[in-house]
């Protein structure tokens, strides 16, 4: 929602807009058109408010009429340079204002229809025809503008474009939009075109029908203008009454084809062709009326194009044929149509069958009726033929996919017996390129070692194409697998190299193949030599798909005592800052925390591990009951692992070595101990009693609470094992060891007389603050006595270790 501020800005440039169009000349205007058409957009909210909604109400409302009336006005100007600026400055306004401007536009579009008819310079009717056309479309959305606006104008529009392309003053560009107009506007709106059919299909087949073979037509047509003509000659299917367009474009193929078919007959009657038709395809002349005369066609073909003579222009005339059924598959229809794929692939098979005749490849037999230099002219434009059947086969398999893959293997044996013939031209090498690409995306992993054997002199052709002539050969001073050369600047020679020798075209598609011979083509496929010229190629030239595409899919070694070289170093160099390079060489895999805790976490992270495991998780049950659990949170224990050793706590969970068990807590006779003792105690001196017990060599083996000659190191070395104690000296039998999985058993009661003593399965937590190294005995009443004997024994002992 604009603003007041940005209203007020809107308004105060459109007033200067207005200002200088009416202080400008006219002769000046197409000088200052386009900046003024740029600060239209500026007032798209002002333009495109309905009158009254903002604040500023009335002088906003006359500031836009006033602009808009001055438009008009130029539109009638009788300067061809005001009616220049004025129609770029009304279809900036439209744009701009959308459905508040265009709603209000009837004016506007009569006065450009008016232009069309004035002579005037041929962009300004051009820049008219584009200005309706946008107009048109606009209204595509609302259904009362297409009955206020188009419906009216659309028939004058029609008719006065085909006028004016009839007319010799009619330009290139003037015509190519008059085409691209009709190709926009025909699948809306089919029955407005419906009557001017007949008239659109005569210019469009007079466009095609014109080639440089042409004598006296004395009007030249661009490759644009025969592409859009091509385009528009197949949308004239959506006028076809009573829902018969899907009939109609069946039967523009079908008549399609067969001109193909008439003009094949002609132009290649100096050979005897080999091949046989599948398709039902009769031919169009006797084989007695077919050698008379000079090479032409008098009347009319089956498309409606006009007749042609010479092998030149027969030539010309079924590449055109050619080009129409390529852009009949790629054309979009409005419904959903038959294709009959089997009449276009007998039309391929024929014109692969006749190729040029080399060294290698003599099959051609001549026809001794027809001069030598008829046969010489036909073999002269094979190339060019070929070229556009091997364009008509691409598009085939771009729009159809995997749907064709029964025609695929067929096609890929004549595309290779093309090749071997026919290598030596630029553009068929282009073109076959271009289609093994396409073959390989669709198909390429399922190529037998055979196919790929008859494709692999494609593959080395297309390599030497990338390469540079003076380092295709010899192997010293270039890069072969893996190895680069010591300046570092061969690559860069190569590429200049190349580049100056072939043609741009080329050398893009033969860049195209090379990572796709890597990836799509099974690598125990490729024979050894191939694959080190295609290396050779993507590091001489820096190809960085190539060089992937090489990492990525490595050449199976056939011995195991020698190691395959790999493109990585090299690629690694190449392109340092490459984000695919970046995860061949370091991979990142998602972090995984496994719980054991690193010198350099903090404590905090600790807890908050130690908080989110379960005991059982981590392989520990608890033991005690519900009772024990409320005393526990009644007493204060925030921590329910504080008594669970480290080496629980810190499990690694991807260790290949066995789980060991830890003997279980006693948490209850820990919890009593700890009421009995006094915390006032002196929490220094029971730390250094601690370290002494784990550091000190001197204590006697079978003391109670040492650890062991190998328990020590591992205490020292810092490494988390499993503590494991001796049993201690004591009159009663210990209790049993609690499993982890298992719940523990209860703990049996010792006879009388028993001394207070260690369990051989209770553990303490010797990092616990306040904790004395000590357990309570296992018995029913509590001997406060013994507990202070015990206590002046420890304090003895303390003082002869010290």
């Amino acid at each position: 929602m604009a603003t007041t501020n940005d209203l007020n800005n809107a308004q105060a440039t459109l007033r200067a807009i207005t200002y200088r169009l009416s202080s400008t000349p006219p002769s000046q205007l197409p000088h200052v058109t386009a900046q003024l058409a740029g600060q239209v957009w500026a007032c798209k909210d002002l333009i495109s408010s309905p009158p009254g909604s903002t604040k500023q109400g009335n002088e906003g409302s006359i500031t836009v009429n006033r602009f808009r009336t001055y438009l008009s006005t130029l539109l009638q100007d009788r300067t061809i340079e005001g009616r220049w600026a004025a129609v770029v400055l009304v279809k900036a306004t439209i744009e701009a204002g959308g459905v508040e401007v265009l709603s209000k536009s009837n004016a506007w579009v009569r006065s450009l229809l008016g232009i069309l008819k004035k002579p005037d310079p041929p962009t300004t009717r051009m820049l008219a025809i584009i200005a309706l056309t946008r107009i048109f479309t606009l209204t595509w959305d609302y259904t009362n503008l297409i009955r206020e606006i188009t419906t009216p104008a659309l028939p004058a529009f029609i008719g006065t474009c085909l006028s004016n392309a009839e007319n010799q003053r009619c330009s290139g560009s003037e015509l190519q939009a008059i085409l691209e107009a009709f190709a926009t506007l025909i699948p809306k709106h089919p029955t407005m075109f419906r009557t001017h059919e007949a008239q659109i299909r005569s210019e469009l087949l007079r466009v095609l029908s014109v080639t440089s073979s042409t004598v006296g037509t004395g009007r030249h047509y661009t490759a644009e203008h025969r592409h859009s003509a091509q385009q528009l000659l197949v949308l004239l299917h959506n006028c076809a009454p009573k829902q018969g367009a899907a009939d109609k474009w069946n039967e523009t193929l079908r008549a399609t084809v067969t001109a193909a078919h008439t003009t094949c007959d002609r132009i290649f009657r100096s050979v005897i062709e080999d091949w046989q038709t599948t398709s039902g395809v009769q031919p169009s002349l006797a084989v007695n009326a077919r050698l008379q005369g000079d090479v032409e066609l008098d009347n009319d073909d089956a498309v409606g194009m006009t007749g042609w003579k010479g092998v030149y222009a027969g030539s010309e005339r079924l590449i055109a044929l050619l080009d129409l059924l390529g852009s009949q598959i790629e054309t979009a229809t409005a419904g959903a149509v038959t294709i009959r794929l089997g009449l276009v692939v007998d039309l391929l098979t024929r014109l692969f069958s006749l190729r040029t005749p080399s060294a290698k490849l003599a099959t051609v037999k001549p026809n001794q009726q027809v001069s030598k230099d008829e046969r010489e002219a036909l073999f002269a434009i094979l190339p060019a033929v070929h070229v556009a059947t091997l364009k008509l086969t691409r598009s085939i398999l771009r729009r159809f996919g995997s749907s064709v893959a029964s025609i695929t293997q067929p096609l890929l044996a004549q595309i290779t017996w093309l090749f071997q013939a026919e290598a030596s031209y630029s553009g068929v090498r282009t073109s076959t390129y271009g289609a093994l690409a396409d073959i390989l995306k669709l198909q390429g992993p399922t190529l037998s070692r055979g196919d790929v054997s008859d494709v692999e002199g494609i593959i080395k052709a297309c390599c030497q194409d990338l390469l540079p002539t003076a380092q295709v050969s010899p192997a010293a001073n270039g890069v072969v697998n893996g190895s680069s050369n010591q300046n570092g600047v061969l690559g860069q020679q190569a590429s200049k190299t190349t580049s100056a020798n072939v043609p741009m075209t080329l050398r893009l598609a033969a860049e195209a193949l090379v990572p796709l011979c890597f990836s799509q083509i099974t690598s125990s496929h490729l024979p050894g030599r191939v694959r080190t010229l295609m290396e050779r190629a993507a590091v001489l030239t820096q190809h960085k798909d190539a060089l992937v595409a090489s990492v990525l899919n490595p050449a199976p070694n056939g011995s195991r005592s020698k190691t395959q070289p790999s493109l990585l170093p090299l690629l690694a160099k190449q392109y340092t800052q490459s984000a695919e390079v970046e995860a061949l060489l370091r991979p990142r895999m998602p972090v995984i925390r496994t719980g054991r805790s690193g010198s350099g976490e903090s404590e905090e992270d600790e807890e908050e591990y130690e908080d989110e495991r379960s005991p059982i998780a981590n392989g520990y049950e608890d033991t005690a009951d519900g009772a024990h659990d409320d005393e526990e949170a009644t007493n204060g224990l925030s921590d329910p692992h504080q008594n669970i050793p480290d080496s629980v706590n810190h499990e690694d969970l991807y260790s290949a070595s066995p789980k060991r068990h830890v003997e279980a807590v006693n948490t209850e006779a820990t919890h009593d101990k700890r009421k009995v003792i006094d915390h006032e105690d002196d929490t220094e001196h029971a730390a250094k009693r601690i370290r002494a017990s784990l550091t000190s060599d001197n204590s006697p083996p079978d003391a109670v609470g040492s650890i062991s000659g190998t328990d020590r190191l591992t205490a020292q070395s810092g490494i988390p094992v499993t503590l494991a104690q001796d049993q201690p000296r004591s009159s009663f039998t210990a209790a049993p060891v609690a499993s982890r999985q298992g719940a523990s058993a209860p703990a049996p009661i010792p006879t009388e007389g028993a001394s207070a003593g260690y369990n051989a399965g209770d553990m303490v937590d010797i990092g616990s603050e306040g904790s004395d190294f000590e357990m309570p005995p296992l018995t029913m009443e509590q001997d406060t006595e013994d507990e202070d004997e015990d206590d002046e024994q420890d304090d003895d002992e303390d003082g002869q270790r010290e």
